[in-house]
């Protein structure tokens, strides 16, 4: 359309007068300026597509990492709550431990009170110049506990373990091995030393409270079919228990 009306201009402008005759020039350069113009006018307008196209990109990948960043920020704060709770959990625990009763008024099992500690005493091997008995051993590890000095507490029950392998306490001490790893979010270390205990002593009082826990390792873990399974498990094998109390009321 432009270069139309330029070859009309032309004509007109070539028919006039004599003066403008002899001289052409401006108007013809004149208006091949305004035929590019409208060059440019196609070409900015095609600039201006691209960059609507490129802040339309833009936007939908800034909500992409809008929406990322929200999800991380959700994990980390279930992971923060989920932590907080492990460690409540100990602590209700130790102090249970402790006083001989746990939180809901029914009495702690024995072995794990520094009451009853002490009054194994006497069955437990002398004392030597050596070497502590297996008592004084397992209350060094457990004031560990008490103190949440938990990466010391690890070290003393994995050498109680060693130095005590025929210890009666030797249940107690995997299983506050597993809840201490539990209580540092060392899960794989922790599961295993639950199923140390069920394994190996499937008639002591920690057995319940290890099969316990391992359902709530599942279920911390996502995994809601296995956690049922422990769950279940600890209330068929251990009824009236604690553990089985609990677990009834994650089953409900």
């Amino acid at each position: 359309m432009i270069k139309a009306c330029s070859v009309t201009a032309m004509a007109l402008v070539l028919a006039s007068t004599g003066a403008y005759a002899a001289s052409p020039e401006p108007q013809v350069i004149e208006l091949q300026v305004s035929e590019g113009a409208g060059n440019n006018f196609s070409q900015g307008g095609a600039a201006s597509g691209d960059i609507l196209q490129l802040l339309e990109q833009l936007q939908r990948e800034v909500q992409s990492l809008r929406g990322m960043v929200e999800k991380q920020q959700y994990q980390i704060k279930k992971m923060e709550r989920d932590s907080r709770d492990r460690y409540r959990d100990l602590d209700r625990r130790i102090s249970a431990a402790q006083q001989g009763t746990v939180a809901n008024g029914t009495t702690a099992p024995a072995g794990d009170s520094t009451a009853a500690d002490t009054a194994a005493t006497d069955s437990a091997a002398p004392a030597s110049s050596t070497q502590i008995t297996d008592v004084e051993a397992y209350q060094a590890a457990f004031a560990l506990v008490r103190q949440k000095d938990y990466g010391a507490a690890l070290t003393a029950f994995d050498s109680f373990i060693s130095n005590y392998p025929s210890s009666p306490r030797l249940a107690n001490a995997y299983y506050w091995l597993g809840e201490v790893n539990l209580a540092q979010q060392n899960i794989e270390p922790a599961q295993q030393a639950f199923r140390y205990v069920m394994d190996n002593f499937a008639k002591h009082r920690k057995a319940a409270d290890a099969s316990y826990k391992l359902g709530v390792i599942h279920k911390q873990l996502g995994d809601a079919a296995k956690a049922k399974s422990y769950f279940e498990q600890t209330v068929a094998q251990y009824p009236g228990s604690s553990a089985a109390n609990l677990a009834q009321d994650q089953l409900k």
